[in-house]
């Protein structure tokens, strides 16, 4: 295999370099493989986010620690604090509810660091109407576990609308 030239540059992830359609695995491009060297951190963001969607409690529990506090903003039916792994179970049973199951969460990209992980999301839900929202999340991690999070949408009126 050659070094991609000009006309095949590398592009940059969020984890690392990966490289050009062409040369990559078929792991890799099934998504599979997030990306060549993509910190422990947002891999363990990226199964707490594929287990959240799945409804698999008991790998939640194993990815998000159990004094958990979510920082949720806004004015509606779901915002303010979330304390402690528990609650935070609650407080997706009350998404579920409020949201009739159509929430969706859709990642577009996830850095992350030792202590860090901030995600540039697209949140959905169908209310009346579809509202999207585009959402920057912050977290703290440790030892691979979800310790606090700080939602910050980017249109805190359609994000009232879509847990109001």
């Amino acid at each position: 295999m050659r070094c991609p030239g000009p006309s095949q540059p590398l592009h940059l992830a969020a984890g690392g370099v990966t490289l050009p359609h062409r040369y990559r695995t078929p792991a890799l491009r099934r998504g599979r493989i997030r990306s060549l060297d993509e910190h422990p951190n947002a891999t363990a963001y990226r199964r707490t986010a594929d287990a959240f969607r799945a409804g698999d409690r008991e790998s939640l529990r194993g990815l998000i620690d159990d004094d958990v506090v979510w920082h949720v903003p806004g004015e509606n039916r779901l915002s303010g604090d979330v304390r402690g792994r528990d609650a935070l179970f609650e407080w997706f049973d009350r998404l579920r509810a409020v949201t009739g199951g159509t929430f969706a969460l859709e990642e577009h990209d996830v850095l992350a660091n030792d202590k860090h992980v901030v995600v540039l999301s697209r949140m959905s839900a169908v209310r009346t109407s579809p509202i999207t929202v585009d959402v920057v999340s912050v977290f703290h991690f440790r030892d691979g576990r979800q310790l606090e999070r700080w939602l910050l949408p980017a249109d805190p009126d359609a994000w009232n609308r879509m847990f109001a």
